[in-house]
């Protein structure tokens, strides 16, 4: 656990010349030379050790930095043997005043060391932070149980906690959390202390916080952190670090041939899917089953790229993206629809398609519409791609429009206010990745040019929204042209991210971000983190 020392010393921030730290803790048995830290100021930029209090199973040690003309050294005032790894309590008052060094243990006779270097006048703390339990590494962590840790400025304080009835649980200020249970009874050596209880460490979610698990300790060992249930509520007691990889593994899935694309999609009241688009003659579709992906239906495939889910009305379906022809050499591309008789996906209808990379699905004013994006035709780059509309009447979908395209890779569809649009990621004109990518906007019933970029090998495009900015992001893959020899860094290419100026009705370049072979995946699983 740590906090800033600016939350502390807020109107000055030099530490107190005269202070005590008190702290109760509990301490099982140590290895002879292990070393733990109970309490740690560190400087932030440098990690120098301000000040700090570390014990060993013979000693307690108080650190602190010195600074002078001749330089800056650290400074180790020890007490011998305070006989506190005995997996019992104790509270400890360390007093710092006027170059004496005053430790009393359990409210007994104070230890006075006298030291040559006295404790600094204008020790200061800007910039520094707080540690409990650590001295910012993973090496010294205290292991054992504090029930109070107080620095306070001034004078000694023992005499604000001793005499006492019970001086190895004296008290000074003890959290409000740890206040409202109940205390051990003094003739019952049986019983626990509350704060004794298990530790229940959990991975995954949330345990249940009732009268059972009151006072018991529930470690998330997923995000590290420490809870105490407090009636019905978990409450922090060791704050979570905030993590930025939050994506771990969970589930090695295999498939039966290199996986070109990924489909994540519901069924209502079926399941959670995942349809994998496989190179080889199958693909497969696998459902979410007692926490894991398994195997649930095979699919004839040719060279599949990528799957599209979509619904119309109750109906749903998925499309298949094939790259290759079929055993009669024809080159098809197939929408399946999912039986609620046979729970799982039949041919519905196939498509004519040349080298199809990806399907847009995507609906306006009503109207259900899939757009192929056709990569090459034998060894043309440059054919029409087309967009398909749903015909309620014959319950097909029928070609609605054919755009030019060049090496056409990706489709992406999506809307600003009343307006629809369709942005086409174009990867090779034949002779060159040096290409034009266009934006489409739906004007009188067709899809009309609104805006081209210069693009490279343009394998991607998403659209994210950080507030009520709007942003459009290729990934580009690589730079190439038969008239020039390939360079070793042609595939470190800079991809782009452009942002809506509604003012100029148009996208501008809002940032360039250096990748390598930009793809699909790797350009959406970054645009997910960063929205």
């Amino acid at each position: 656990m740590s906090f800033p020392a600016s939350r502390i010393f807020s109107q000055c921030d030099l530490f107190p010349e005269e202070f005590s730290i008190v702290v109760t803790l509990r301490v099982p048995s140590l290895p002879p030379k292990r070393n733990e830290y109970l309490l740690t100021v560190v400087a932030e930029e440098s990690d120098l050790l301000l000040l700090g209090l570390r014990f060993s199973p013979a000693q307690l040690h108080f650190l602190f930095l010195r600074k002078d003309r001749a330089g800056a050294w650290q400074t180790r005032v020890s007490f011998r043997s305070p006989a506190l790894v005995d997996s019992r309590w104790h509270t400890l008052v360390l007093a710092v005043s006027a170059g004496v060094f005053s430790l009393t243990t359990d409210c007994g006779l104070p230890v006075d060391i006298m030291a040559d270097v006295p404790f600094p006048a204008t020790l200061s703390v800007r910039g520094a932070r707080f540690f409990v339990g650590s001295r910012r590494r993973a090496k010294g962590l205290f292991t054992g149980l504090v029930r109070q840790l107080v620095l306070l400025p001034g004078s000694d304080a023992t005499p604000r906690l001793c005499p006492s009835r019970n001086a190895p649980l004296a008290v000074l200020s003890i959290p409000r959390v740890l206040q409202a249970l109940t205390g051990k009874p003094e003739d019952n050596e049986v019983l626990k202390y509350p704060y004794e209880t298990n530790i229940r460490v959990t991975l995954g979610p949330r345990p249940p916080c009732t009268e059972v698990e009151d006072a018991q300790f529930w470690f998330d060992a997923s995000r590290k952190g420490l809870y105490l249930c407090v009636g019905n509520e978990w409450v922090s007691v060791l704050a979570a670090k905030e993590r930025l990889d939050y994506v771990e593994e969970h589930q090695n899935l295999f498939t039966n041939s290199e996986t070109l694309g990924i489909e994540v999609f519901r069924i209502p009241q079926v399941g959670l899917f995942v349809a994998t688009a496989n190179r080889k003659a199958t693909s497969a579709v696998y459902k979410w089953t007692e926490g894991k992906f398994v195997s649930y239906q095979n699919i004839p495939t040719h060279q599949a790229q990528a799957w599209r889910h979509f619904t119309i009305g109750k109906k749903i379906f998925l499309a298949v993206a094939n790259f290759e022809p079929d055993e009669k050499g024809q080159e098809f591309s197939v929408i399946y629809k999912w039986s609620h008789r046979k729970l799982k996906f039949t041919p519905y209808q196939s498509i004519a398609t040349h080298s199809a990379r990806d399907w847009e699905a995507f609906e306006v004013d009503g109207e259900h519409f899939l757009a192929v994006a056709n990569h090459r035709e034998g060894d043309n780059h440059n054919i029409d791609s087309v967009i398909y509309k749903w015909n309620p009447a014959t319950r097909l979908f029928e070609a609605n429009q054919t755009i030019a395209t060049s090496g056409a890779y990706d489709w992406e569809f999506f809307s600003v206010g009343p307006y629809s649009f369709l942005v086409v990621a174009n990867t090779f004109n034949g002779t060159s990745t040096k290409v034009h990518s266009h934006l489409y906007i739906r004007l009188l019933g067709s899809f009309q040019l609104f805006q081209s970029f210069p693009t490279f090998g343009a394998a991607d495009w998403e659209v994210f929204h950080i507030g009520e900015r709007i942003f459009l992001a290729v990934a580009n893959s690589h730079s190439y042209d038969v008239e020039m020899q390939v360079q070793n860094d042609s595939y470190v290419i800079n991809s782009v991210i452009y942002e809506l100026n509604v003012t100029a009705q148009a996208f501008v370049k809002f940032q360039d971000i250096l990748t390598c072979s930009g793809g699909r995946r790797g350009l959406h699983a970054h645009l997910v983190e960063g929205e």
